[in-house]
């Protein structure tokens, strides 16, 4: 999770500081989009959420709480319009998409070898993600690739802390059991 913008900048822009709103955007938006990312496993469509997200974010900053961080009432945004676009995709018939191979969120690697076995990995674990009811998705993210304490995901997803606890139990065994099937069959398929 992101260290927040300075008090001083968030204040300024809940009165109206463009210049400090567009602050806060700038040292929020990479992690929004993560988020986002992760979720729709689509540039453009995690690029249209972030957007969304800010522009709802802007519209409501007069109501912001002090209490509550500016980064936990962001990824609730983030994650209710992501459960919005989940499920009118759902809806819709699924698109053809490229995939992870542009780099989100892999480290850069000394070797080849090492490199194309995190990106394989990487786009195992999103793929086993993908799979997921979006409340298992949504800690499993939040929790596991974003790195949230459980009382920051529990804030941002409006959720008790054994609800949390409960749905991220399910979603590491679902996701565990997808990757141990992967790479079962690669290993079965490679060795024959």
């Amino acid at each position: 999770m992101p260290n927040p913008p300075p008090t001083d900048t968030i204040l300024r822009a809940t009165r109206g500081s463009t210049q400090a709103f567009r602050e806060v955007v700038e040292w929020l938006q990479p992690y929004a989009y993560s988020v986002a990312y992760r979720f729709t496993g689509d540039a453009d469509d995690a690029q249209d959420i972030v957007q969304e997200a800010f522009v709802r974010l802007w519209r409501h900053l007069p109501d912001y709480r002090p209490e509550v961080k500016l980064t936990t009432w962001l990824y609730r945004i983030v994650v209710n319009l992501c459960f919005d676009f989940l499920k009118s995709r759902h809806r819709r018939q699924q698109k053809n998409r490229v995939g992870l191979a542009d780099g989100h969120g892999i480290p850069d690697l000394s070797s080849p070898e090492k490199d194309l076995q995190q990106r394989e990995l990487l786009q195992s674990v999103h793929r086993a993600c993908e799979t997921l009811p979006p409340k298992q998705r949504a800690v499993f993210i939040l929790r596991d690739l974003e790195g949230l304490s459980a009382q920051e995901a529990c804030e941002a997803l409006s959720m008790d802390a054994g609800t949390l606890k409960s749905n991220l139990f399910y979603a590491r065994r679902q996701v565990g059991e997808k990757l141990r099937a992967f790479y079962q069959d690669n290993t079965n398929h490679f060795s024959l």
